[in-house]
């Protein structure tokens, strides 16, 4: 099999790459995908199984045969946070088009070009590994940055409403140092032991954020959301808008009717931003 070494441009970082007419023979197995349809792949990436599609797109130039991960979010994070020059470099230069109306293609200087190295390992399978990567003295406040999903909502139109720009999964009291440092947060404390649930809100995670917190002082696991700078003014409406909706379904603290779909308590006493 042939090895395809891929410059990174924008089309990377929004639903994957476009394979040459050369190499789809090697991407495919001489196992054809048929005309305006696809079929799923895995892509290794640092030793992580990831989905992805190998499809066959029809175009008005001609059909194509591209690698899509558009639809997967923790691997497009995950490249963006190893190509963040490049990445910071293509969104910084798509803004600046968008603000003088102007169509951006990718145009970076070829010493600042990160590369990375496709490896079709088998019909249904496909190894990525950096080979070109450009370390600058910023890339852990810009991998912050992409964490926070702030290019997100600076360069695509499309999620300039959403009030969340992201939302984690549930995490392990272990790992809270980190996280302390994300800013306008709704979070939310479960402890599985009592069965209890704790909401809140914190302009900085850590601040708000504690082990052996009164309210649910044996919490074990935590997950929360990020805000959208336009929205930071509605951070408290929108922590009272999760405890009204969480406290109709679960038992409450608060004394509010509920439906008791669960055997959790959510243990927030503070109702009044609603209760007027």
């Amino acid at each position: 099999m042939k090895d395809y070494y891929k410059k990174i441009d924008k089309s990377f970082f929004k639903y994957g790459i476009t394979i040459p007419k050369d190499y789809v023979q090697y991407f495919t197995y001489e196992n054809p995908v048929e005309l305006s349809t696809s079929r799923d792949i895995t892509i290794i990436w640092k030793k992580k199984e990831y989905s992805a599609r190998l499809a066959h797109v029809d175009r008005k130039k001609g059909d194509v045969h591209q690698i899509r991960w558009d639809n997967n979010r923790k691997l497009l994070s995950s490249l963006k946070q190893e190509f963040i020059q490049s990445y910071f470099a293509i969104e910084s230069q798509n803004f600046a088009a968008k603000e003088q109306k102007k169509y951006y293609i990718t145009n970076l200087l070829g010493g600042s070009q990160e590369v990375i190295i496709f490896k079709p390992l088998s019909i249904g399978t496909i190894e990525l590994e950096t080979f070109i990567k450009i370390e600058t003295p910023y890339d852990h406040t810009f991998k912050r940055l992409v964490e926070e999903n702030v290019f997100g909502w600076l360069s695509d139109d499309k999620h300039k409403q959403d009030i969340i720009t992201k939302s984690t999964g549930w995490l392990d009291v272990n790992e809270l140092y980190k996280h302390e440092e994300q800013n306008h947060v709704v979070y939310y404390l479960v402890d599985e032991e009592n069965k209890q649930l704790y909401i809140g809100s914190a302009i900085r995670l850590g601040d708000r954020v504690k082990c052996n917190r009164s309210e649910i002082p044996n919490w074990n696991k935590f997950r929360y959301e990020i805000v959208h700078p336009k929205f930071h003014p509605l951070l408290r409406a929108i922590e009272y808008h999760s405890i009204m909706n969480f406290a109709r379904f679960f038992a409450n603290n608060g004394k509010l009717s509920t439906l008791k779909l669960s055997d959790y308590t959510l243990v927030n006493k503070d109702y009044k931003f609603y209760l007027k």
